[in-house]
């Protein structure tokens, strides 16, 4: 089955004022993460999906497809816009604002998706906490329970959703009708958000190697 890897970009963005384009170690997030795309998948099987020519000129660089969209489009319509263009059965859409999920998760995702048969599988946090949900109890009644025990809940990390295309425009949705759940790290899921989000992430670049060393 073919897969193809999709990352969104712009050089401005509501989490930070240089967008994907962010200094992180010695280079960018929107580089940092097509290495770690490039680990995982040929080049000529990566697409940075942007409306930026800044970006295009990165893509080129980098030696990996360029897919342009337009500006100010809605989110949802720019990925509809960008994966018809694409011929490919599944699609990775990997987001540089999640720069500690890497090739190994890529893997691990893509071969447990393969193997159960199902057209979705997206990255999650697990997280045992008491929470309300308008109002209302949502995971714990008056009679607390230990954390241990908790019914958990299961936050989307943005970092990666693996699709069939297919069910991409069926569903217009990234995550599908009936996805896979798989749970990373706390460290894995760390997502940037804002500013202050990049300079913590930025400081824990070195772990990111250090664990990988130990895989």
């Amino acid at each position: 089955m073919k897969i193809v890897v999709i990352i969104p970009a712009q050089d401005f963005n509501q989490y930070h004022y240089s967008g994907d384009l962010a200094p992180f170690g010695d280079t960018t997030l929107l580089q940092w993460k097509i290495a770690q795309c490039k680990e995982f998948i040929d080049n000529t099987n990566i697409y940075i999906s942007s409306s930026s020519q800044t970006i295009k000129k990165i893509a080129l660089k980098e030696n990996v497809n360029f897919h342009e969209t337009k500006k100010n489009m809605p989110y949802m319509e720019k990925v509809l816009n960008t994966v018809k263009d694409i011929n490919s059965e599944f699609i990775l859409w990997a987001n540089s604002m999640s720069p500690f999920i890497g090739s190994n998760i890529y893997e691990k995702m893509w071969s447990k998706l393969l193997e159960s048969g199902k057209s979705s599988i997206i990255s999650v946090e697990k997280r045992k906490e008491y929470v309300f949900y308008k109002k209302s109890k949502l995971n714990f009644s008056n009679d607390f329970v230990s954390r241990k025990d908790i019914e958990p809940i299961y936050i989307i990390t943005n970092g990666i959703f693996i699709i069939n295309k297919n069910e991409i425009i069926k569903t217009n949705s990234m995550v599908g009708s009936e996805p896979l759940l798989y749970e990373t790290d706390y460290f894995e899921s760390i997502e940037i958000k804002d500013v202050h989000d990049h300079n913590i992430a930025s400081d824990l670049i070195s772990i990111y190697f250090k664990r990988n060393l130990c895989v």
